[in-house]
This record gives structure tokens, sequence and C-alpha cells, in this order.
């Protein structure tokens, strides 16, 4: 069994203290093969008299060592062994060496503080490594080293004006059906929609309640747009020539008879006579089915 400590390849140091009964020993963890960015831990071993004590304000403090190395962590831990103390102290370094060749880089000393003696825990070096292999396979000729520049790329320009024209005129249509839809110029004179209009009043009406008045008024505004589309009164004796001139309303023939039956009777009924069976509701279909063929045209 491979014991942690015992196949750590460490170089071990039993040195003489500044005290001759003070000890210090490092272990490495193993004294090669680090790369950039490895952390490198080792454990120091102070063997001491009983009876002094380690001053905590002597253990080096975590941080940069140098342009290559920083210190991570110190931690310390005391045992008692028969008549001594054995103080272990845990160092983290890291190691930022970009090495280009494998080579040995020193982890610097310090020294301890125990009581009124000091005791230095010596520098020690372990073995960095290159991450790659830097030097190129040997060639006879030296333009062999050498690599053709890397050809240009020419952009095809051909799909991105294609969309560019697509898009324009895609958004040329939509803009045209626009103002089109919303009467901006050219299309201003376009002719009025009358029933849309009177749809739109029609709903607004409706949504405010739907007695006798408010049915009333809307027969009124129905007479008024039919006027406005025939371009002069129209009575229900004049329908065949309006639907004559304007074939796109000739399919609501039905439609307006019923209306024409309900005005009639709504404003020339004669006393104690029934109310026409004529809802708000249904006029506003009337209305709309106007608007519909009107856009249609």
């Amino acid at each position: 069994m491979r014991v942690a400590f015992s196949i750590i390849l460490a170089f071990l140091w039993a040195l003489p203290a500044a005290a001759d009964d003070l000890r210090v020993t490092i272990h490495s963890a193993r004294p090669f093969g680090y790369f950039v960015g490895d952390l490198i831990r080792a454990h120091v071993e102070i063997l001491a008299p009983g009876d002094v004590t380690l001053s905590a304000s002597s253990l080096p403090h975590p941080g940069p060592l140098g342009v290559s190395l920083d210190l991570r962590d110190v931690s310390v831990r005391v045992k008692a062994e028969g008549a001594h103390k054995r103080w272990d102290v845990d160092l983290v370094y890291q190691n930022f060496y970009v090495a280009l060749d494998v080579r040995n880089i020193e982890i610097p000393s310090f020294e301890l503080r125990f009581g009124d003696g000091t005791v230095t825990v010596p520098a020690w070096k372990v073995g960095v490594s290159p991450l790659r292999e830097i030097a190129p396979a040997k060639q006879e000729r030296p333009e062999d080293y050498l690599r053709p520049d890397t050809p240009m790329v020419f952009a095809d320009e051909a799909p991105p004006k294609f969309l560019t024209l697509l898009f324009a005129i895609l958004s040329s249509l939509v803009l045209a059906a626009v103002a089109r839809d919303r009467a901006w110029p050219p299309f201003h004179q376009r002719r009025a929609r009358i029933f849309s209009a009177l749809a739109h009043r029609l709903a607004a009406q409706t949504r405010g309640g739907a007695d006798a008045s408010v049915l009333s008024l809307a027969f009124k505004s129905m007479h008024r747009a039919i006027d406005l589309a025939n371009g002069a009164s129209l009575l229900a004796d004049d329908l065949p020539g309006f639907l004559s001139r304007r074939p796109e309303f000739a399919s609501l023939k039905p439609s307006f008879d019923r209306f024409f039956s309900a005005s009639r009777s709504s404003f020339f009924a004669v006393e104690g006579a029934p109310p026409a069976d004529y809802s708000l509701a249904e006029l506003l279909d009337f209305a709309r089915a106007l608007a519909r063929r009107e856009r249609a045209r």
C-alpha cells in the first residue's frame, strides 16, 4: 500500500534549528511535474520543547510571493509528543510560472518564532513542466517551417441584396395597403365608406342601450346612409333602380325590403298597431353586411 506521505517524493530536511532543541522537517507531495496553475502542497513539521509556543504572527501570510508564485493557504495544528510538542504547518502554494522547458523553481524560506528563539524553514525547489512541446519538428530546409498565408474569403453579396430588395417590396406593399385602408394620399380620393362609418356609429349606440328612441335614431341614420349611397333620397319604390346601379348590394335586397317595411311601420303606424318586429341588433347586422360589400367593391 502506498501510504500517502510515504510515496510522497519528498525531499526531506532534518535541520538543526536556530535553537538546538528545534527540528524542522519538510514534506512535499511531489518534487516535480507541476504545470502552470497547479497547487503545490507542503507539510512542515517542527518538533519543539513542550514549554515553548509558536508565535502566530510569525507564520507566513497568504498572498503573492513573487510574479509567478502565490501562497494560498496556511494552517497550523499542534500535538503533544511526550515531553515535546509537534507543530504541523500545512502550506498550499499555487504555481503561475509558464515554463517553456522542464526546470526547478524555488519555494522561498521563512522564519518561525518560538518564544525568544527563531527557526528557519529553508527554501526548497520543485520541478515545473511546460504544458506542451514548443519546439517544432526539425525540417531539412528552413523554408519548410513557413506556411502559406490563409486565402482571403470573399463574402457573397448577392443573397443580402436579394433579401433587401424583397423586404423593400413587401414593406412597400404593406404600406400601400395601410394607406388605402386609411385613405392616405394618393388614396384620399377613394369613395367614402358610408356604411362602414354607419356600422361603427350603430355599434356605439347599441352599447349605450336599445330602447325605442335609440332604434328610431338608428332608422334615421340608416336612411341618411342609403340616401348618400344613392346620391338622392331613396324610397322603397326606388330600390330596384338603386340595386341596378349598385350591384354589390343586390344580394341584400331581402334585407333592404325588411328594413323599409320596418321603418314604415315605425314612423307611419296607426295608433294601437303592434310595434315592428325589428331590433337594433338586426339593424346593426344589416349595416355591417352593407359595409362588407362596400369594402369589397
